[in-house]
């Protein structure tokens, strides 16, 4: 189970007083501008709409770590929920004391007998104590002899590793030494002291190097802040502890993509530090003793689609949700787009597969029919043709899914048609899951 911090306070209000939904929202928008202010762990805090679309405050101090979730009722109740495995100990202690000057800083108190801490750190504030549960909960991940610790379980790295973590793959020798004894596995976590040292900030570039970055020019302005932040934080180690091991050759790649963003796109802000670029000229052409290239992603990535499908695209494709749920993967010179459908017959009921799969299969245009799809309980059919996108002729795989009452289109665009057989693997890639 992971280590979930959760506390519950309460605004100082009047016993038959209640919060307007204004007063609610203003309120999680000052605590997001605290945030962001309160120092570097903090890398971004928004506000978004839930479930029930009431707002809610996310907040992100660790790209390990789910963000840190707040919600505030219009009686004045305050949830602050946060898992802080597998970040570490370091994240837990930090984030517990940033709540504490929360709730100071905002005139509340939280309700200590209603807040829960697996750690007992919230009370004790032993840092012993809460190393101690988070090697624990790592003897426990690592016993199951899963072949990813720390990593969401829909991750959807194909990286040839035997145990994926956030920090690198491990090997499965490793993983057994950490059921047996946790306490050799501290160099797991990325944030193991509640110090903002050059630890913490080379751990986190080192995470979002294995797990987030694409290894090409930003396509998009979240790509270009997530290549900014790790240039920062491999920066911010380097002067903090000059002798520091660094990822010296994966950081000259990631200058190089800035640098050919600031030729083009423009998505990224990191100006041109000389005397460091010079030293790090130097340091990552020097062969490392493992010269395996850091990157979850320069390998192909199974994603999680819509209501149990998935696809497997390249590590370095952009990708995004619109807000009509299309989704969308891309490069320069390919793309992947994704859509469920439904539709109901003139009677009003609901199709069976076959008669689904069937209205779709009409729907294809055009083209050379290529291999069906036949996996599980999924079938598919696609043309491969020429194609207009917005006036320019570009070579288009249509393909349309079913499985059981869902029916998916999967629409592959490349600029060649020398790229025909990568657009049927990836259109024959397409699974279904029954959602459970």
């Amino acid at each position: 189970m992971p280590i979930v911090l959760s506390l519950i306070g309460r605004l100082g209000l009047d016993d038959d007083s209640r919060l307007s939904r204004t007063e609610v929202r203003d309120w999680l928008a000052r605590a997001a501008v605290w945030f962001e202010s309160v120092g570097d762990a903090v890398l971004d805090a928004r506000l978004v709409r839930d479930a029930d679309e009431k707002p809610l405050l996310l907040v992100d101090l660790h790209p390990v770590s789910p963000p840190v979730e707040i919600r505030l009722k219009r009686s004045g109740k305050i949830r602050v929920t946060a898992t802080t495995s597998p970040a570490g100990p370091g994240y837990h202690q930090h984030l517990c004391g940033l709540l504490r000057q929360l709730a100071i800083d905002f005139d509340f108190s939280w309700l200590l007998e209603d807040c829960s801490d697996p750690t007992d750190f919230l009370l004790l504030r032993d840092q012993a104590t809460v190393e101690a549960a988070f090697l624990r909960w790592l003897g426990g991940a690592c016993a199951r002899s899963p072949d990813a610790v720390g990593l969401p379980a829909t991750h959807g790295f194909t990286y040839p590793g035997e145990v994926r973590t956030p920090l690198g793959p491990r090997s499965r020798e490793w993983a057994n030494s950490a059921a047996s004894e946790p306490h050799r596995g501290g160099d797991f976590f990325a944030w193991w002291s509640p110090d903002l040292d050059a630890a913490f900030y080379r751990n986190r570039a080192l995470a979002r190097l294995w797990c987030d970055f694409a290894w090409r020019v930003p396509l998009t302005e979240t790509e270009g802040e997530t290549a900014d932040q790790i240039a920062n934080d491999l920066a911010t180690a380097f002067k903090m502890d000059p002798a520091a091991e660094l990822p010296w050759s994966a950081w000259l790649e990631l200058l190089e993509a800035i640098q050919g963003d600031a030729d083009g796109g423009q998505f990224c802000v990191t100006p041109t530090d000389t005397v460091l670029s010079v030293e790090l000229w130097k340091r990552g052409h020097v062969p490392a003793e493992d010269d395996t290239p850091i990157g979850y992603r320069r390998h192909p990535v199974r994603v999680l689609l819509d209501a149990g499908w998935s696809i497997e695209v390249p590590g370095s494709f952009a990708r995004e949700w619109d807000a009509d749920r299309n989704w969308t993967a891309w490069d320069h010179t390919r793309t992947v787009w994704f859509r469920r459908v439904g539709f109901t017959k003139l009677d009003g009921s609901a199709p069976t597969p076959a008669e689904a799969f069937e209205v779709g299969r009409h729907s294809l245009p055009e083209g050379e029919p290529v291999t069906e799809l036949h996996t599980g309980d999924t079938t598919g059919a696609a043309m491969f043709g020429i194609a207009d996108d917005e006036g320019r002729t570009v070579w288009r795989l249509s393909g349309i899914a079913g499985a059981g009452d869902q029916l998916a289109v999967c629409n592959v665009y490349c600029e060649s048609a020398d790229d025909r057989d990568w657009a049927v693997a990836t259109w024959l890639s397409l699974r279904h899951a029954a959602l459970t």
